[in-house]
């Protein structure tokens, strides 16, 4: 496609991800809070988190490769209509087994949502612009996710548990109508064959893209998960400054999605995945030796950015490769391997946290984020050697 994109269909989808991602974001920083409730150990703050990622591995490639088949409405749609189920269930999870089985049911929704429209706007996306739309779509994704965990810490001291659920279903239910009554079907422009699914996770092109994308999933899970667990034991904040902490690093991330996406359709973005990293993990190693609300939000800040910096050079491959894969598998390769991402990591800092501490989580992180730009760049310049290349970095 060459034209601009319909604004009303790309402003739903952007409202759809908004009010989607900020239901989302509401239930993190109350994750350790239902662990108490139930009287479990450390380890199941992180299992929480890994039961959401868990059902995005198993359900994402499926749902990106027949997205590509049957359209794209209809999977976003649904996903919001489970998210505003899922929302009401959280009154009553019964146990933490309960809790779990929420939160697996709550990937495959999100499965639904993210991916497909990351899909639907590589359908629609003028060529030369896929970091700057990508951009655009990842601004209201984080900003949406940024603004959750604000509002969730906040409710909850005011209003109570209930009551943060009751809001996170409302939050899915507006955008569910909107795509319902408003959003037109996307036509895929690849055809349907089942191959290609695979063809997505092995290419060289895209083993660069998805080893970077998963290795850059420690440091968030460390940040997004356990940063209520630093914050509570070793700097001794409250839920909702905890939250404040969060937002922060993903409004950060979040605001200045757009204006990096369309670096990466200028400079190289192998170059601007590595300057990200870089900062990530720096910021991410500081975090166990400070303890002032200032210098953490600073280095909240710096997470942030970094996240987007390295964040939009790799939509943006991802967006140039759907053209020769189909959109909907190659978002589906990527968000599968985002969800092995926030599915391993938690699971190995909850053991982390329960043996040596949280400190050493953070460290762990940022050392390892750090330390995997040599296989990342080795598997770029492979891919370069290519014929014929895609040009996807740049």
């Amino acid at each position: 496609m060459t034209g601009e994109p319909a604004r009303g269909t790309f402003t739903i989808l952007l409202i759809a991800v908004f009010l989607g991602l900020m239901g989302l974001g509401i239930v993190i920083p109350l994750l350790p809070v239902f662990v108490d409730q139930f009287q479990a150990s450390g380890f199941w703050v992180g299992a929480l988190f890994a039961g959401y990622g868990l059902s995005r591995v198993l359900f994402t490639p499926m749902i990106g490769d027949y997205s590509d088949r049957y359209g794209r409405k209809w999977f976003i749609t649904g996903g919001l209509a489970i998210y505003t189920v899922i929302s009401l269930l959280y009154l009553v999870p019964g146990s933490i087994y309960g809790l779990f089985a929420i939160r697996f049911v709550h990937g495959i929704a999100s499965a639904m949502i993210g991916p497909v429209a990351m899909a639907y706007v590589g359908d629609i996306t003028p060529k030369g612009r896929e970091g700057a739309y990508q951009g655009r779509l990842s601004n209201a994704f984080y900003l949406g996710l940024g603004s959750g965990p604000l509002i969730g810490g906040a409710v909850y001291h005011v209003a109570g548990l209930d009551t943060v659920f009751l809001l996170m279903a409302a939050m899915a239910v507006v955008p569910c109508i909107l795509c319902y009554r408003f959003l037109p079907e996307s036509h895929p422009e690849v055809p349907f064959t089942r191959p290609r699914l695979r063809e997505a996770f092995i290419h060289p092109r895209m083993q660069a893209n998805l080893f970077f994308r998963f290795i850059n999933c420690f440091p968030y899970a460390a940040f997004m998960v356990f940063m209520p667990v630093i914050a509570a034991t070793q700097y001794g904040y409250s839920t909702t400054l905890a939250g404040l902490i969060i937002a922060i690093e993903v409004f950060s991330m979040g605001m200045t999605q757009g204006y990096f996406g369309q670096m990466a359709d200028r400079y190289k973005r192998s170059h601007l995945i590595v300057a990200g990293t870089v900062l990530v993990s720096g910021a991410t190693l500081a975090l166990p030796f400070v303890g002032n609300l200032a210098i953490v939000s600073l280095i909240a800040v710096a997470i942030g950015i970094g996240n987007a910096v390295a964040i939009s050079a790799a939509t943006a491959v991802v967006a140039i490769d759907g053209r020769a894969l189909g959109q909907g598998v190659v978002m589906g390769a990527f968000n599968t391997v985002v969800s092995l991402g926030i599915t391993i990591p938690p699971l190995i800092f909850g053991a982390v946290l329960v043996w040596w501490g949280v400190d050493a989580i953070f460290i762990i992180a940022g050392i390892l984020s750090l330390f995997a730009l040599v296989p990342f760049w080795y598997l770029v310049l492979r891919s370069r050697r290519l014929v014929p290349p895609l040009k996807s970095f740049g």
